[in-house]
């Protein structure tokens, strides 16, 4: 068989214009190659081609890519969370700054409707001077507010529109005030409706603005400002109070209690949510300079009033005092709630510095996501680009490794069938075997000799390739081996390694005709020359096994063999000379013409008689028989098939003598029998041929 052919059928590959094809489908290269996860698969494409790179490369860059992508988006949403936090946080501290202004009008209202209240009383003076410098810093802390809103009163809308109508409407109350005109439940109501109004729009201030960081700050702010209110009318109702020993109806009197019970509610809320304005709720405010304990002092007035609605005595001492305490409160409650609006600009400042940081590390990442994507692209492109050309190096190589697969392959298969060439690659041990029936047919070149002496060597070479080329293609058609080739003779034999019954006669026979016909049409030596060929078979049991180890040879032993080589030798040119054995088996299947030929004379034992093989017969349908083996069997046997019934396995199962040549041969049976060695059973024979001759003569 050819390099090409074994190659084909050993490793199931089909060799199209000196390529190398594998009959396995693309699509189960790849499921070993990439193998799917899920269905089809979303890498299941062949990288070599234009379409299948491009393929590729894309894929490998959506792997890095989008990942990039994912940071770049995360990295924006971040920077723009950022950006709202230390918005929403500058606008926080622009709400608590103006709160602190907002909380600084309230505190100058207070004191202006107190120095106003102490004016009407028996304690202010005769003149208004001295409520002048309370009406401009007032004015002042009107004009400090950043923006006014104009939605303070919605009943009494017309005074809240702007800072002017505020101020004008404050200056034409001041221009009016006089005893004879207001009382002093008159001044608390104006200036409470005012403050009330303004310390609403404290609350709205604040509450607008998401405070997360410093909401319980905040909160106790705003409850301690509504303290601070109730203090202020507390500190007026007081003062009216002692200077007019009692209050003038019983509705003076609970305007007090409310006002006092709502301080302290306002102030224990406040506590909750600021321990220094607990400390001062729970503990009391104590003088710095001489550590009196004013919320003391304020406790025992407010038990006076509270229990003596009425006293009808005048007391312009405890008016002052009452009135001087209560303003050292008020202002303390001040100073705490301006610590506490700075406590949470403070908090925000920092913030805002944490948010500024984030703000410069993100950016700085978002350039670097950014510079990143297109040296990851071209990273990429590159990468893809140098695994596809070491893929196309990779596939060069292992194709030119399958082409040195192939010729190693082929030689194997030139000098051992390709059922034992299989097991001498699986590293298995190939025992010799006893075959009961094998065809072997000798064919070599009539007048040879003559031939060598007209031809120069080239031209002889030339000669015997095409011959043996010829042989060897019709050779691939049957279940038959190339055993043997020696200059102008070979020997084929069918029936072995794989056991055939007797269809391996057929095989022969059938070969042999169609190598005759081929050969006997051929020219040869541009045309001048054709060459006739001398044909021997017989059929019968032989030996065979592997001789040699690194140079394997699967050679044939046996009487068979030294018979089939006889035959030949006793040929006519152009004919096929067959044994009487061969003749049996091929008559059963009436497939060949078939003549007599005579006897075959064989030193020292019986004459055999032999016939010649003519042609195929015409009456090819009438069969005795039919047999099951395939024909093509032998070449799909992986060397481990059983033994046909009656037929040893190997020469160690087997007893049988195998009787092997005589020493009677001719100079033809010499050339074609290389292969075939004498045992000492054979010279035993040999001997006694010898003797029996002597005997005789």
């Amino acid at each position: 068989m050819s390099e090409e052919k074994v190659l084909e059928e050993e490793n199931g590959q089909v060799n199209c214009g000196g390529s190398v094809v594998s009959d396995h489908s693309e699509t189960e290269i790849l499921d070993v190659v990439q193998p799917p996860l899920f269905g089809r698969g979303i890498c299941r494409d062949e990288p070599l081609s234009k379409t299948g790179k491009k393929l590729q490369l894309f894929k490998m860059l959506c792997l890095t890519v989008i990942p990039i992508i994912g940071l770049w988006g995360y990295t924006v949403y971040t920077l723009a969370d950022i950006l709202n936090s230390r918005a929403e946080n500058d606008k926080q501290r622009s709400s608590v700054y103006y709160s602190i202004d907002v909380g600084q009008l309230v505190h100058r209202l207070q004191v202006e409707r107190d120095m106003s209240v102490l004016y009407l009383s028996e304690l202010g003076p005769e003149t208004r001077t001295f409520l002048l410098a309370e009406y401009i810093n007032t004015d002042r802390t009107i004009d400090r507010l950043s923006y006014w809103p104009g939605d303070l009163d919605k009943a009494n809308g017309a005074m809240f529109l702007s800072k002017a109508n505020f101020r004008d409407y404050l200056a034409a109350h001041r221009q009016i005030l006089s005893r004879d005109q207001f009382s002093i439940q008159d001044e608390i109501d104006f200036y409470s409706r005012i403050i009330d109004t303004t310390i609403y729009w404290l609350y709205n201030t604040i509450t607008e603005s998401k405070f997360s960081l410093v909401w319980k700050i905040l909160v106790a702010y705003q409850k301690l400002a509504s303290a601070k209110e109730n203090v202020g009318v507390e500190r007026a109702l007081g003062t009216m109070f002692y200077s007019r020993g009692g209050f003038e109806s019983h509705s003076y009197f609970e305007t007090y209690n409310k006002r006092l019970h709502s301080f302290r509610a306002h102030m224990k809320t406040a506590g909750m949510y600021s321990e220094f304005v607990k400390q001062i709720y729970n503990v009391g405010l104590r003088e710095q300079n001489n550590g009196t304990n004013i919320t003391s002092i304020i406790e025992s007035f407010r038990t006076e009033i509270q229990n003596v609605e009425n006293t009808s005595t005048i007391d312009i001492a405890k008016s002052r005092y009452w009135f001087d305490n209560m303003t050292i409160y008020m202002d303390t409650l001040l100073d705490i709630q301006t610590q506490m609006a700075q406590k949470v600009i403070k908090i925000l400042d920092v913030a805002i510095e944490d948010l500024t940081i984030d703000l410069a590390v993100y950016a700085i990442l978002l350039v670097v996501v950014i510079l990143m994507c297109p040296l990851v692209i071209l990273a990429t492109e590159s990468l893809t680009s140098s695994i596809q050309i070491y893929a196309l190096t990779l596939v060069d190589k292992t194709n030119e490794l399958a082409s040195e697969k192939a010729r190693k392959d082929g030689l194997l298969y030139q000098m051992v069938p390709r059922q034992i060439a299989n097991r001498l690659k699986k590293q298995k041990k190939v025992e010799a075997e006893y075959f009961k029936s094998v065809t072997v047919c000798f064919a070599d070149v009539y007048s040879f000799g003559h031939i060598t002496v007209e031809l120069t060597p080239k031209e002889l070479i030339t000669l015997l390739g095409s011959l043996h080329n010829t042989v060897d293609n019709i050779l691939e058609e049957f279940d038959a081996f190339k055993v043997e080739t020696i200059n102008d003779s070979f020997m084929v034999a069918s029936g072995l390694p794989h056991r055939s019954s007797d269809r391996h006669a057929t095989e022969i026979a059938n070969f042999s005709l169609k190598m005759l016909n081929t050969v006997t049409e051929m020219k040869f030596c541009n045309g001048h020359r054709t060459i006739k060929l001398r044909i021997g078979i017989h059929t019968g049991p032989c030996m065979a096994g592997i001789i040699g180890f690194k140079v394997p040879k699967y050679c044939l032993f046996g009487e068979t063999i030294n018979l089939a080589t006889r035959i030949k030798a006793n040929s006519t040119p152009n004919k096929i000379h067959i044994s009487n054995t061969t003749n049996t088996i091929l008559s059963k299947y009436r497939e060949f013409k078939i003549e007599k030929k005579g006897d075959v004379t064989q030193q020292g034992k019986t004459d055999i008689v032999t016939y010649w093989l003519v042609r195929k017969s015409g009456d090819a349908n009438h069969r005795v028989h039919e047999h099951d083996t395939d024909k093509r069997q032998g070449r799909q046997a992986d060397g481990n098939e059983e033994d046909c019934p009656g037929e040893i396995a190997s020469i160690q199962e087997s007893n049988e003598y195998v009787p092997m040549k005589s020493n009677g041969k001719s100079k033809d049976d010499n050339r074609n029998t290389a292969r075939v060695a004498p045992t000492v059973t054979e010279k035993e024979k040999e001997k006694k041929a010898m003797k029996k001759m002597k005997i005789q003569k």
